[in-house]
């Protein structure tokens, strides 16, 4: 491969290096259809309340102002990447984050953007 830096100089150990520690392309995938799920401001507004409390859909349909249908919408695709997984108590089915990963995420996240 080329220089592309236009300078005189040999990173050669270093690209090899990062190279070879770069994730595969089906985990790195995985991250995007992961990051494309909280690129969405209705999805990370459940995912910020769900960090904050298990939730039913109901609670969450007030807390966003949103139609149930809207939300349990918007939960399929939280559950499908994998980052909200529900329980059935009783009648109602309550929403959790997945687990400790997504809330590190969230609250990463957040962090960042009040910097």
């Amino acid at each position: 491969m080329e220089n592309v830096c236009g300078e005189k100089h040999e990173h050669g150990d270093l690209v090899a290096k990062v190279s070879s520690q770069l994730e595969s392309k089906q985990v790195v995938e995985r991250m995007v259809q992961l990051l494309r799920a909280c690129a969405n401001e209705t999805r990370l507004k459940i995912l910020i309340a769900l960090s904050k409390s298990d939730l039913c859909t109901c609670d969450l349909s007030q807390i966003l102002s949103l139609s149930p249908s809207a939300v349990s919408h918007q939960l399929r695709v939280l559950k499908l990447s994998n980052l909200v997984d529900s329980i059935r108590v009783g009648k109602q089915v309550v929403h959790k984050l997945k687990d400790k990963h997504v809330l590190d995420l969230i609250s990463s996240a957040l962090e960042h953007a009040k910097e």
